[in-house]
């Protein structure tokens, strides 16, 4: 049976990389209520007349055609902007669920279990829709390494946590 000390040390691991989760949470947020303004930066940074074109034009090429499908489709229908909204506000009742997981790990273990099915299915989910939204291989490989990194990066607490849950049985 471990002491008091080494759980609060487990503990201590298990919420910093319930944190890191919960920051990358955040930052889909962003990337989803901006996801204008961020094209536009992609596109200035990465599509035609930069290195990027130059050395990958296939690349560069997609980050123009998305960039210019999300700028055209809001001028012609705004409405569409108030649909990543929502999206926008999902982000943020996911990231809610994760703080119960950080305060009690041990407790809410369901929530690490249902983020890392989560992943799984976002991992998945580029390759089942991708090819209908003529989206790129390259780049569904691309959204699909999210999942791949957010279930990994929730593995090592979920496997502390049941080194906890052992333990305490």
């Amino acid at each position: 049976m471990m002491n008091n000390s080494d759980q609060q040390k487990i503990l201590r691991k298990i919420r910093i990389w319930l944190v890191i989760f919960f920051l990358g949470l955040l930052f889909s947020l962003h990337t989803v209520f901006f996801v204008e303004a961020e094209s536009a930066f992609m596109a200035k940074h990465f599509g035609a007349g930069t290195a990027m074109a130059e050395r990958l034009p296939v690349v560069s090429g997609w980050v123009d055609k998305m960039h210019w499908s999300v700028s055209e489709t809001y001028k012609a229908y705004p409405v569409m902007a108030y649909c990543m909204d929502w999206l926008s506000y999902a982000c943020v009742i996911f990231a809610i669920f994760i703080i119960g997981a950080i305060k009690d790990p041990v407790r809410n273990i369901w929530v690490i279990q249902v983020y890392m099915l989560a992943c799984i299915l976002g991992a998945l989910l580029p390759f089942v829709a991708g090819p209908f939204r003529e989206v790129p291989l390259f780049w569904r490989f691309i959204d699909g390494s999210f999942g791949v990194m957010g279930f990994f990066i929730l593995l090592f607490p979920y496997r502390l946590v049941r080194k906890i849950q052992d333990d305490q049985s």
